[in-house]
């Protein structure tokens, strides 16, 4: 029996959203699960249908089409190791050495494609997991300390999408200051 839930409606993420928030998942956490930005987790928990016009403007995305079939993965994570190559040859760029997933959805594509580059697999947990609105907090996240480690290594970064950049760009702070 498959347990996947389909949200169609704004009503059905709303529900979902809260539903996280009651099992202790951070702001952050909820927009990690539900593939929307943090502002618009954050409104998923404190607004109600009626003020939908209010909504941030995001693109939901089913990852869960692709995240559930590994073979919808490998053959991803092999077009983009693809790209990666023919990237860094066409700019002279050194060979990537680590590929780092982004927790928790970047994981497993990153983990193909570490295979099909010969790299080591790194493991970030993004800062946008600890966020929540009322706490001005200075981390920027982390790295597993399981996995490879970055220190003076070519690092390319893969995350399952990209909404508005942030957690692109905190990640390659993060990295830079490793």
């Amino acid at each position: 029996m498959n347990n996947v839930v389909i949200m169609r409606n704004i009503s059905e993420i709303i529900k979902k959203a809260r539903e996280l928030k009651q099992k202790g998942f951070s702001t952050g956490e909820i927009a990690d699960e539900l593939n929307v930005s943090r502002e618009t987790a954050l409104w998923l928990v404190t607004h109600s249908e009626e003020e939908k016009d209010s909504m941030p403007r995001d693109i939901f995305i089913d990852w869960q089409r692709i995240g559930s079939n590994p073979l919808i993965i490998k053959n991803m994570a092999v077009a983009m190791s693809i790209l990666i190559e023919e990237v860094v040859e066409e700019k002279s760029l050194p060979r990537p050495e680590v590929i780092a997933g982004i927790a928790v959805s970047g994981v497993p594509l990153a983990t193909f494609i570490a295979e099909q580059l010969g790299a080591a697999l790194a493991v970030m947990r993004p800062k946008k997991h600890l966020w929540e609105p009322e706490k001005k907090s200075r981390t920027s996240g982390f790295l597993l300390s399981n996995f490879s480690d970055v220190t003076g290594k070519n690092v390319v970064i893969v995350d399952d999408i990209a909404t508005t950049g942030n957690t692109i760009r905190d990640s390659i702070r993060f990295l830079q200051r490793e």
